[in-house]
């Protein structure tokens, strides 16, 4: 019998697929805080991980280890490197998010140019007269700037393109080519775009490349009204700076942030406190559907990597399986 560990609460339909197998002893750690103990780890044939970091140490304590599923598309929580070079496939749940995170993106883009929340607190406090202040903004005719265009980007770009917005495109990963199909410009130098950008989006990756990759001299560039979103990674963006920008260069501007270098953000973080800043908890992934569909795909992960079926396609360390010639 497989022993399955699964660390953080999944929807009730991915863990009904778990069940539903065979010859699957499941346990679980519901506490998203929790760390993951070795006396669990170690019997595992299979870990399903959606909060929580496996170290490269704890991964060589756990002999049995055939496949590590992680509830979402990021794995910088996981020791990737390491498992592939022991054969051991690392997946995750492919686009199945796609569409929650890029509804996010926009929600936090209206609410920003549209001054949501502002004029909310005005008609409660009687401040009708706000409506002639003229400091609401129209997305048509707005220049987007998307670092990154894989599924999440995409999804966004089309709904940019509904909008009339113009979408340029930054991702040294896709071809031109691609990017034109989809209606949109591609441009090298992104830097060099910044001052003419009124919406920045980030989808990318957390690596040594990207941490920090929006600081200081990047927001210097930005126009006194650009909108920044963070729907991406924790890191990637100079909190410190960013606040620095908004309260003054860019304080005409605005940012929706939903991930932040440190999770829970502190309380007394800056950012925090600004009036041109939205914010959410790291729940742009996570509407009721697209929580539905990362719970039955991670779990059919599990059950897949246990029997050598898994789709190639959410194996996040294949080319490291092949050179150590481990069969997929």
């Amino acid at each position: 019998m497989a022993k399955v560990l699964v660390s953080g609460k999944i929807h009730p339909a991915g863990m009904a697929v778990l069940e539903a197998e065979p010859d699957l002893e499941i346990e679980m750690i519901t506490d998203p805080g929790a760390a993951l103990p070795i006396d669990k780890l170690a019997p595992a044939d299979a870990l399903l991980i959606r909060y929580g970091v496996l170290t490269a140490e704890q991964a060589a304590q756990m002999p049995k280890l055939r496949v590590v599923s992680r509830h979402g598309v990021g794995y910088d929580n996981l020791p990737v490197t390491e498992l592939g070079a022991r054969g051991i496939p690392v997946t995750i749940v492919g686009p199945v998010n796609a569409v929650s995170v890029a509804e996010q993106v926009f929600a936090m883009m209206m609410a920003l140019l549209k001054r949501i929340g502002p004029y909310d607190a005005a008609v409660r406090n009687g401040n009708w007269p706000i409506r002639d202040s003229l400091s609401v903004g129209e997305l048509s005719g707005r220049r987007l700037l998307l670092l990154g265009f894989g599924r999440i980007g995409r999804e966004v770009a089309r709904r940019a393109s509904a909008f009339d917005m113009e979408v340029l495109v930054h991702d040294p990963f896709v071809d031109g080519g691609t990017v034109k199909s989809a209606g949109c410009t591609p441009v090298d130098d992104w830097r060099g775009a910044l001052s003419e950008t009124d919406v920045l989006s980030l989808h990318l990756p957390a690596t040594e490349e990207t941490l920090g990759i929006i600081g200081k001299s990047e927001l210097a560039k930005m126009k006194p009204t650009t909108i920044l979103i963070n729907a991406a990674r924790g890191g990637l963006v100079d909190e410190d700076a960013l606040c620095t920008a908004l309260t003054g260069p860019m304080s005409q501007g605005g940012a929706g942030i939903d991930c932040f270098a440190d999770e829970p953000p502190a309380s007394d973080l800056p950012l925090l406190g600004l009036p041109n800043v939205v914010l959410s908890p790291h729940s742009a992934a996570l509407s009721a559907e697209a929580a539905q569909r990362m719970g039955v795909v991670a779990a059919r992960n599990v059950i897949d990597g246990l029997k050598g079926t898994l789709d190639h396609a959410l194996i996040v360390n294949r080319k490291a399986l092949e050179s150590v010639g481990h069969g997929l």
